[in-house]
């Protein structure tokens, strides 16, 4: 994860809100915020939003039912009081707040100048949380110079690049080092442990020995802010080359999942083929099972019909040969009588004495 070293971002204020989206959007319309990574949710809804403003940074996390929600309360679930509340550190207050009032901010403190110089205001997002706006920097302890003030071309091009730098690093901070956040947003840490007090001012608190600028004021700033930018130089590095080994392992993953589509699908081309061969044999061998079973049955039927004729060759046969007996029997029984009545009426052969 990205090394903080800059003072204030170690403090990151996390708000609830019931309809996370919408938060999103009237933020960034009405306050100035950027989008940092949104984490999409059911139904087209977002789950947990992180917004930059500058340097700084807030977490939007859902009203839901977790352990976390014992322990908090929306502002109109308290009659519309605050416990506490978040700053914004702006150039100017004046054009901050026209852009609030126009996006339909409530304003509850208008705009004014306090007793150190700052000038700021009050107001209400869309689901009631209170925000504070003015020019007080605690950091420097001091109102913002005029030259912050003055028209956006007038403005340091060192100090527009160290916001673009900023802005780079940001976009390419990866949504798994958000992990400890998302767990919250999703209800599985149940506290981030104390809050910080409520701001309620616009600088009156500061102390009477404010610390006057100095010559090596500035430089000590660009120093700190040119290490800022070598530790980002460095950090980008780092995950761009995070980035170009995630790119290499999913290229290979999707060439491995390639590969084993492709082998899949010559199995089942496979197997299909098998599966028409074995159905085309099974086939051929039934018909040629038939075939044979036809054959045998007319080799039997061709055999009984021989067995037919045969036994009728025999039956008549026989018969004839019956017949024919038949007929012998008769001419035997016919020439036996003539044969004996010639004897007797030739008279006896030998002598009567």
């Amino acid at each position: 994860m990205l090394a903080v070293q800059s003072p204030g971002r170690t403090i990151i204020p996390t708000l609830r809100y019931r309809d996370v989206a919408a938060a999103v959007d009237w933020l960034c319309a009405a306050f100035g915020f950027e989008r940092h990574l949104v984490v999409p949710g059911e139904n087209g809804g977002v789950r947990y939003a992180e917004l930059t403003f500058g340097d700084g940074m807030i977490m939007l996390g859902p009203v839901q039912d977790s352990p976390f929600d014992g322990l908090m309360m929306q502002p109109a679930d308290a009659g519309g009081a605050e416990t506490q509340i978040c700053y914004l550190f702006v150039e100017d207050a004046g054009e901050h707040c026209a852009m609030a009032k126009a996006a339909g901010a409530e304003i509850v403190l208008d705009i004014k100048e306090d007793d150190g110089g700052g000038r700021g205001y009050s107001s209400r997002d869309l689901e009631g949380h209170i925000w504070n706006v003015g020019t007080y920097n605690p950091w420097m302890r001091q109102p913002a110079p005029a030259s912050l003030v003055d028209p956006p071309e007038r403005r340091s091009n060192w100090g527009r690049g160290l916001r673009r730098v900023a802005a780079m690093a940001g976009l390419l901070v990866t949504v798994a080092g958000s992990a400890l956040v998302v767990g919250w947003a999703l209800g599985a840490i149940p506290s981030f442990g104390s809050q910080p007090a409520a701001v309620t001012s616009m600088g009156a608190d500061a102390p009477p020995d404010v610390e006057q600028s100095h010559p090596t004021r500035a430089r000590d700033e660009r120093d700190f802010d040119e290490r800022e930018i070598k530790d980002l130089r460095e950090q980008l590095g780092k995950e761009r080359n995070a980035k170009e080994a995630a790119e290499r392992d999913a290229r290979a993953a999707s060439d491995l999942l390639t590969h084993t589509e492709r082998a899949a699908t010559e199995t089942r081309e496979q197997l299909v083929r098998e599966k028409t061969n074995r159905e085309i044999a099974e086939r051929v061998a039934q018909e040629k099972h038939e075939q044979l079973a036809a054959e045998r049955g007319g080799r039997e039927a061709a055999e009984r019909a021989k067995q037919q004729q045969q036994e009728a060759k025999q039956t008549a046969r026989e018969k004839r040969e019956a017949k024919e007996r038949a007929a012998k029997e008769a001419q035997k029984r016919q020439r036996r009588p003539a044969s004996h009545s010639q004897a007797a009426a030739a008279g006896p052969a030998f002598p009567l004495w």
